[in-house]
């Protein structure tokens, strides 16, 4: 019989592989479950299948372990996870030659399973499709009513209401223990996220971007414990979160705020959302990249800069043309009724394509980047236009849907005329609120850990980007909280001032 020393340690390695192993293999649809507890040598050896494939996995206490142990486990099982890091592991697991990783390693691994049984094809665009339902908010302070429908759901009891609603709709049983783990988990994140946001706009500007920044990751965690499909409850979340944020940074090699690059990692929260919102992870990258020369080595889909980040900001217009010579990512979308054969309500699924105009108010946009971008556009020719900047009449290909701009991404703000296309500028990633969080992210870093840059842009000679910084923070805190409460009720949102025409 094991000591109290070795079952202490058996318990909490039980506790790390549930929330670390055995909750996202679920979650992905893999039956899992612990084989066999071995107290002698303190591992676990974990089996996972789905459809025709298995796979087994061994999760050891501690990377120090005896030599015999890791040859016991060499080929019984395909990869040797550790809870913790490797410590001098050269010491220990010698003469084998199965792959030896932290448990912070798995999700990669477990992204390859996955494609085994659903193999990758060209990257597209995933686009999620449009909510049926559409809420109806009117109040004279838009934001003051979308925010009294997110604290709403900070009660558990509604926001199990929701769970079970979203889950009837997807036609997902969900059992009582799920449903309550989930409520709950929704119920604290909305509830944390009240707490850091509603009080942000009093606060000063490096404040407002900490506390932004925290409260919009706390609505992404309650998106997905919101989904019939999600995580199953708040300690799995938690657990994507204790290897990092998924996000790095690395300073500009010319010493330029705008050129501060930003790059997504393959483990931590971030690459645990995409992959729950569809998105293709594999080219994120496994380690944080140290200086501007390590770059050299990475995908370039899997890194931008800030500058090019703050460019997928529609509602910064001029301000961001005025600092930066570059052109921005995004464009306007207008329906041409006189170049289809009908109206809009015409385009249905046997039609399968549409004309629209690209509107580039800043003359600056190259239309050969929408070749790489994944959308369904095509066709893009410039035409005459009495408007500001260039103008371009394109099809939009979207067989199977009944109108194009299905087919499409588009952002709606309060701040804009016209719908906007964002223009991906990291790894595909057109969700407006995705690229906020990046923006924030970088942004975060900078008022923590670079203090004399962030001094050079309050009063120094970086001001230019003051104004920027402070309009985007803005802009976030009114059209974020409103895109979250869409994603997490499952419907779209239409808010209002009373007697507005729109």
């Amino acid at each position: 019989m094991a000591g109290p020393g070795v079952e202490n340690r058996l318990q909490l390695l039980r506790q790390a592989a549930d929330q670390q192993l055995l909750k996202p293999l679920e979650t992905h649809g893999w039956a899992a479950k612990v084989e066999s507890e071995n107290p002698d040598g303190e591992y676990f050896v974990i089996e996972a299948s789905k459809e025709s494939i298995s796979h087994k996995i061994a999760l050891l206490y501690t990377s120090a372990t005896a030599n015999g142990v890791y040859k016991r486990l060499d080929g019984a099982v395909e990869h040797i996870f550790t809870n913790g890091e490797l410590y001098r592991i050269e010491q220990y697991a010698y003469g084998i030659s199965t792959p030896v990783s932290p448990v912070g390693d798995f999700f990669p691994v477990l992204v390859g399973w996955n494609k085994q049984i659903a193999p990758g094809v060209i990257p597209q665009l995933a686009v999620p499709r449009r909510p049926r339902l559409v809420r109806d908010i009117t109040a004279e302070n838009p934001l003051a009513g979308i925010w009294s429908r997110l604290d709403q759901f900070g009660s558990v009891v509604l926001a199990e209401k929701l769970i079970l609603r979203r889950a009837s709709e997807s036609g997902i049983t969900l059992t009582q223990e799920a449903t309550k783990s989930k409520a709950s988990g929704v119920a604290f994140s909305l509830r944390n996220a009240s707490d850091y946001l509603r009080a942000s706009s009093s606060e000063s500007l490096n404040k407002r971007i900490l506390s932004l920044y925290y409260g919009i990751l706390a609505l992404a965690f309650a998106e997905m414990l919101s989904s019939p499909t999600g995580p199953r409850d708040l300690d799995e979340v938690e657990g994507m979160t204790k290897q990092g944020h998924g996000l790095y940074t690395v300073p500009s090699a010319t010493e330029d705020f705008g050129g501060l690059n930003v790059g997504v990692l393959a483990t931590g929260f971030f690459p645990h959302w995409m992959s729950f919102l569809g998105a293709d992870t594999s080219a994120y990258s496994k380690k944080k990249a140290k200086s501007p020369s390590d770059l050299d080595n990475y995908p370039t889909e899997a890194f931008t800069t800030l500058r090019e980040l703050l460019s997928t900001v529609p509602e910064l217009g001029d301000l961001f043309l005025e600092v930066y010579p570059t052109e921005p990512s995004w464009v306007t979308l207008v329906y041409q009724v006189l170049e289809n054969r009908s109206g809009p309500g015409s385009n249905k699924a046997s039609v399968g394509s549409s004309y629209i105009h690209i509107l580039d108010k800043s003359g600056r946009v190259d239309m050969r980047r929408f070749g790489t971008a994944g959308w369904a556009i095509t066709e893009i020719v410039p035409v005459s236009s009495a408007s500001e900047g260039k103008e371009y009449r394109a099809r939009v290909d979207h067989a199977g849907l009944q109108f194009w701009y299905e087919a499409l991404i588009l952002h709606r703000s309060p701040y804009l005329q016209s719908p906007a296309l964002v223009i991906p500028v990291i790894d595909h990633i057109a969700a407006y609120r995705v690229n906020a969080v990046i923006v924030l992210y970088a942004l975060s870093i900078v008022v923590r850990y670079m203090p004399s840059a962030w001094r050079r842009i309050e009063g120094g000679d970086w001001d230019e980007h003051l104004s920027l910084i402070k309009s985007a923070v803005s802009v976030y805190e009114r059209v974020l909280p409103e895109q979250f409460l869409e994603t997490i009720i499952g419907e779209g949102i239409h808010a209002s001032q009373p007697g507005s025409f729109f």
